[in-house]
């Protein structure tokens, strides 16, 4: 969407233009800012896309380049935080711009989420691993970590924020805290598990986003005119390619046309901005019912390849 000076004020995608645009223009509508883009609205330009994977992904790379006045999502990548483990004992787990140590975790969009989780977490130091859970209690006033009890507090914090299995460890042990707290009527305490627990939990389903992390997939979806394949290393796209049919020989070229891509090297983008375009892709790889994918071992099988696409 266009203002009369040619500057784009919004960026949007829609499986159904027609009603998405529509939308805008209803009487009843009743926000503020909804009344002020459509009053500045001058023109209105589409690009259509075979799929919407493509649509989200063009949307996400145009709204960062162009910073509509009028796009919330997307634009402010820049403020993307990480959640970074240091040996000092007067700030031992902080928040920060960019990855200072090998113990830096990120990045993350919610600052607020995560600044209220490194709150929390000073009310149960020290963390001590045992052999099977970690121990630790609940204080109303942080108590300060000097010594042993430092050191092992911080290779517990190292543990949870590195392991997927040690935070969902630690995730249960909260949980059954607070459970038991509630059961107590030390409803106090419950409800500081209960934000504890909601902190902690985003940090995991963050971090699960991408069902592509390190691996290599081939994705596929039925056009109406075709088929169209996307080549995804690391939750990046780095291939794609429209077919009118599907056969050995066609499917053979793009498979080794993708061995080129074996050594992709992602190092040299930036994370933060490439977050949000991890987050689209795997969502989509998840939620899209008609898109099928393919985990690519390093040596390609034809015929396995083959059966997946005639699944489309």
């Amino acid at each position: 969407m266009k203002d009369s000076r040619e500057n784009i004020i919004y960026i949007g995608k829609s499986k159904c233009l027609n009603k998405r645009v529509r939308s805008y223009f209803q009487r009843n509508i009743d926000f503020n800012k909804i009344k002020q883009l459509v009053f500045n609205i001058y023109d209105i330009e589409t690009i259509i896309t075979d799929t919407h994977l493509e649509a989200q992904i063009l949307e996400c790379s145009l709204i960062k380049k162009h910073k509509p006045i009028y796009n919330s999502q997307f634009k402010n990548d820049k403020k993307y935080v990480y959640l970074t483990i240091k040996n000092d004992s007067q700030n031992l787990l902080t928040i920060t711009l960019n990855k200072e140590n090998e113990y830096s975790y990120g990045p993350y969009r919610s600052r607020n989420t995560l600044m209220e989780l490194v709150r929390l977490l000073r009310n149960i130091y020290p963390i001590i691993k045992g052999e099977e859970l970690y121990k630790f209690s609940y204080h109303p006033l942080p108590i300060n970590c000097h010594g042993n009890d430092f050191n092992e507090n911080r290779k517990s914090l190292i543990d949870i924020l590195s392991q997927e299995k040690s935070l969902e460890t630690f995730l249960s042990l909260i949980k059954t805290k607070m459970e038991d707290a509630s059961c107590q009527l030390q409803f106090e305490r419950a409800s500081y598990y209960r934000d504890l627990l909601s902190a902690l939990n985003y940090l995991y389903h963050s971090n699960k986003v991408d069902i592509t992390k390190g691996r290599k997939v081939l994705a596929g979806e039925r056009l109406d005119d075709g088929y169209k394949l996307f080549y995804i290393i690391d939750g990046n796209l780095v291939s794609k390619k429209k077919f009118s049919k599907i056969n050995r020989e066609l499917i053979k070229d793009f498979l080794t046309n993708m061995e080129k891509f074996k050594s992709h090297d992602t190092t040299n983008k930036d994370e933060k901005s490439n977050l949000d375009f991890k987050t689209i892709i795997s969502r989509e790889l998840k939620t899209n019912l008609s898109m099928q994918i393919q985990y690519i071992d390093d040596i390609l099988n034809l015929d396995i390849i083959i059966d997946f696409l005639n699944r489309l």
